[in-house]
């Protein structure tokens, strides 16, 4: 049974208290939204602030799933954490104008300017890149009810940066030069080498996001099932991402209809969260579930987080720094100070993603 009352609450804060030399902030700091740096941050505690697990792009120019999208539609599991509406990839060339208004200010199902104001899932616009992305902004910027930007092609920090600018110099509402979070779509080898500047040029980035298929083009790499051609680019992106406190967005699996493709994107959504993603990219409402169940802590890891800190808080009263801790199987495995802090993230995660 999963522990989540006061007694449970009470050890997991000693067991913090017991630790001042970690200098871990507590795990719900990120719930609380109190400000916190992420330069002193676990790094899977900083993405844990606001959950990014699935990101279920909606074609701008399809007005069906627009109304559906932001009218309420996708509820229970199949509602994502963040819907982007996308103008990019998914919408012809012909109907990229038509679909900057139907995401703007269409009347005949709900936009961004009337979607309702509890919608659960963040709101995200994914612009074009250059001038036609500054020109996405102009139209999409009219609405106060933006929470991110998806930046496509972004290979220096330079790109990001005029996005930034722009966002300051013409948006009317002060919520978006204060709040609104900008996702670096990487996807050349280029903004691979250029991750660290992109990913610190701005207090405005909130994450670093792989787009496969593009990289893969751009690198001439060969893809196959295994994804394997693609470990070292995912990696980094991990990497830089969590060195900044940002979150890690993986690849879209282009696989979704059938029991194949299925289990295409629980091995994928598996694996990404082995190598330290925080979230996955989905192309349709059906990917939805199954992404947002495994880039969450399962039961089990939640229950042995809640032992680790409820007996590091007991043990730690008699200067003990490192425990045995007894698994199911009789086992027993060395608890430390680094476990503590691993144990910390999963309780993090398990409140953020609304689990405790």
């Amino acid at each position: 049974m999963l522990k989540s009352g006061p007694r449970f609450f009470t050890t997991r804060q000693a067991a913090r208290t017991l630790l001042p030399h970690l200098a871990c902030p507590s795990p719900t700091s990120f719930i609380s939204q109190r400000p916190y740096s992420a330069a002193h941050a676990s790094p899977a505690l900083s993405a844990a602030r606001a959950p990014q697990r699935a990101l279920l792009y909606v074609p701008g120019s399809n007005e069906k799933a627009l109304k559906k999208a932001l009218g309420g539609g996708l509820t229970g599991e199949d509602a994502p954490d963040v819907v982007t509406l996308d103008l990019e990839d998914s919408v012809r060339t012909e109907k990229k104008t038509e679909a900057r208004r139907l995401v703007r200010d269409i009347r005949s199902c709900p936009s961004l300017q009337n979607a309702p104001g509890a919608l659960k899932s963040k709101r995200f616009v994914r612009i074009n890149p250059g001038q036609a992305g500054l020109d996405d902004l102009e139209a999409v910027l009219q609405s106060p009810r933006i929470d991110g930007m998806i930046l496509p092609k972004v290979n220096t920090a330079q790109d990001l940066l005029a996005v930034h600018d722009f966002i300051d110099r013409h948006s009317p509402h002060a919520e978006h030069k204060s709040s609104l979070k900008l996702i670096a779509s990487i996807e050349s080898p280029k903004a691979l080498l250029n991750m660290q500047e992109i990913a610190s040029c701005s207090d405005k980035v909130g994450g670093l996001l792989f787009g496969a298929e593009d990289y893969c083009a751009a690198s001439r790499l060969i893809r196959t099932p295994s994804r394997r051609e693609m470990l070292f680019a995912r990696s980094s992106i991990v990497t830089v991402a969590h060195a900044y406190g940002l979150a890690a967005i993986d690849l879209v699996c282009v696989k979704y209809k059938g029991e194949e493709a299925q289990q295409v994107l629980v091995d994928e959504c598996r694996e990404g969260r082995e190598m330290g993603f925080t979230g996955k990219q989905a192309i349709h409402p059906a990917q939805v579930s199954t992404i947002q169940r495994a880039f969450a802590p399962s039961p089990a890891e939640i229950e042995r987080a809640q032992a680790i800190l409820a007996q590091y808080a007991e043990v730690s009263t008699t200067g003990a720094g490192a425990y045995g801790l007894k698994n199911a199987d009789g086992g027993v495995d060395m608890i430390d100070a680094p476990m503590l802090l691993q144990a910390q993230s999963i309780i993090a995660q398990a409140e953020a993603a609304g689990l405790l």
